[in-house]
């Protein structure tokens, strides 16, 4: 960062104590520049992306080859600063947003630009991070100086999955039978029923299988489990999957000629990716394996589909946009290399302040965004760019 630079940071207000954001938040906060002299600004501005990427490798030398693929979601941008000739302009694939602007010239001090943002009621993946691939929704801010390198920073958000309720399908239990006769090194036959309450769980609930084990052959087996997470990504006609056990674990021997009932509760960790099915280059799925291991022999096998929610968030009445959100429709699967259309009404306008008031109003549990921080200079913070000023701050002859 350069010496007349002495700091150049970005803050943003949580909106929950989770600290996370889904379809339709507000992200607000502010960027705090100090410099120790006066400097000449080409372009300063925030933006805020969200993006798909997968990348891998396969092959080595002359055969290795490298895939890749990428989706964006949004991309928000707010200017505080901007160059004469590009005002009013467009940008290609890129929403920008009003605030208030500021002249070109930075006078030595603190100085606070406030921004706001809301996020698209669209269906987006939640943040991810994986083997081959990340979902990213990320904050970034960026300074332009005429004859000096670009200062820029930036912060990841963490966007969640709504979750609206509508899942009622997944609460059907599930239910699989495997028959296995002993042919060799014994005799007899065993079976397994298994049986899961329902298909969905939220993060950090407690899975319950309940297993009907009849040992009717010569043998002695054991009951084993696991939850087991597959990662697809996906690079036009390519894929790569990957593969992470969250469970894998081993009961009791039953006994040749006994029958035994078991109740196999999986704890699942409150920070487990959940099911990814909304994205056209990344998907995240769960798999319940239950069998007996069956020494020399193949083992007999029950497999579940199992979809991982978000925990239910408890958001502040002031959190949604105004006029009520509307939840967004279920996942639909899309072929690889093909984008889904995008939904009516892509990028809502902000919310109005003279309906929902700044989040710090509900009974004071947040902060004022606007509030002066402690050491930064009383508003306002930054001149107001106003074409009449005087040709000294256009001159080119001032320092920067």
């Amino acid at each position: 960062m350069s010496k007349s630079i002495k700091e150049l940071s970005l803050h943003y207000d949580p909106i929950n104590e989770s600290n996370t954001f889904t379809s339709g938040d507000i992200v607000e906060g502010r960027v705090v520049l100090e410099v120790t002299k006066e400097i000449k600004v080409d372009s300063f501005f925030v933006k805020l992306t969200g993006d798909a990427n997968v990348r891998w490798t396969e092959g080595s030398g002359d055969n290795e080859r490298t895939y890749s693929d990428h989706e964006r979601y949004f991309k928000l941008k707010q200017y505080f600063i901007q160059e004469r000739s590009k005002k009013g302009e467009s940008e290609k694939n890129t929403t920008l947003v009003d605030g208030e602007t500021y002249g070109p010239v930075i006078r030595p001090g603190s100085h606070v630009f406030p921004f706001r943002f809301q996020l698209p009621q669209q269906n987006m993946p939640p943040s991810f991070k994986g083997f081959h691939g990340w979902v990213k929704y990320v904050l970034m801010i960026k300074l332009s100086r005429p004859w000096k390198s670009t200062s820029s920073t930036h912060t990841e958000l963490t966007f969640v999955l709504r979750n609206d309720g509508s899942n009622d399908h997944l609460l059907q239990p599930q239910s699989g039978t495997q028959d296995k006769k002993i042919k060799l090194f014994g005799s007899g036959k065993m079976s397994m029923n298994v049986t899961a309450e329902k298909t969905g769980y939220m993060q950090g609930e407690t899975i319950r299988v309940f297993v009907d084990i009849d040992n009717s052959s010569s043998r002695d087996i054991k009951l084993k489990y696991g939850l087991k997470q597959q990662q697809t990504f996906i690079a036009g006609k390519s894929t790569n999957r990957a593969f992470k056990d969250i469970v894998k674990e081993t009961r009791d021997r039953i006994p040749s000629g006994e029958k035994s009932k078991f109740i196999v509760d999986m704890t699942l960790p409150h920070d487990l990716t959940v099911t990814i099915e909304n994205c056209r280059i990344i998907k995240v799925q769960y798999e319940l394996k239950v069998y007996l291991d069956v020494s020399f022999a193949s083992d007999p096998e029950v497999k579940f589909p199992v979809v991982i929610l978000p925990a239910e968030q408890q958001c502040p009445p002031w959190q949604g946009p105004p006029g009520g959100f509307q939840p967004y429709p279920p996942p639909q699967p899309n072929h690889p290399g093909e984008l889904p259309p995008p939904p009516a009404g892509l990028y809502p306008n902000l919310y109005n302040p003279s309906v929902l008031p700044y989040p710090g109003a509900a009974a004071g549990v947040y902060p004022n965004p606007h509030a002066i921080q402690p050491g930064f200079h009383p508003a306002p913070s930054a001149p107001v760019y106003d074409p009449n000023q005087s040709t000294k701050e256009s001159s080119p002859n001032v320092p920067y």
